[in-house]
């Protein structure tokens, strides 16, 4: 099963996953969802959703696709926030991650040219 491709979760002091474990648990949570491994999915992101962005993000992708296979107004109503307490673990302290996006956008004065050229 799709479980067995779990790397080794924790550093060897217990504390929360490296950024590179981090990614390669994201993978191994990525690949146990494609393999039909819904729960064993959702149980490692969910596991550790407040260690990084990243994994947040599983977790609410995850409780995401629930909801909009069921339709079910509890399932979506967690998956919005899910989605919310991603967005709050990610943002900077004066803007959404939305906001702090578009403003990376405007700042660089080299994707203004793209966009502007594209538009023509």
């Amino acid at each position: 099963m799709a479980g067995s491709e779990q790397p080794a979760a924790r550093r060897e002091d217990g504390e929360a996953p490296l950024p590179a474990e981090d990614a390669e648990l994201a993978l191994a949570g990525i690949n146990m969802l494609l393999n039909n491994g819904f729960r064993e999915s959702d149980q490692l992101f969910k596991k550790y959703r407040n260690h990084s962005p990243l994994m947040s993000f599983g977790a609410s992708f995850v409780s995401f696709l629930n909801a909009m296979m069921t339709f079910e107004e509890e399932k979506m109503q967690l998956a919005c926030d899910d989605l919310k307490a991603t967005e709050k673990l990610c943002e900077s302290e004066e803007a959404g991650v939305i906001e702090t996006i578009k403003n990376k956008i405007k700042k660089n004065p080299h994707n203004s040219k793209i966009l502007c050229g594209a538009e023509k």
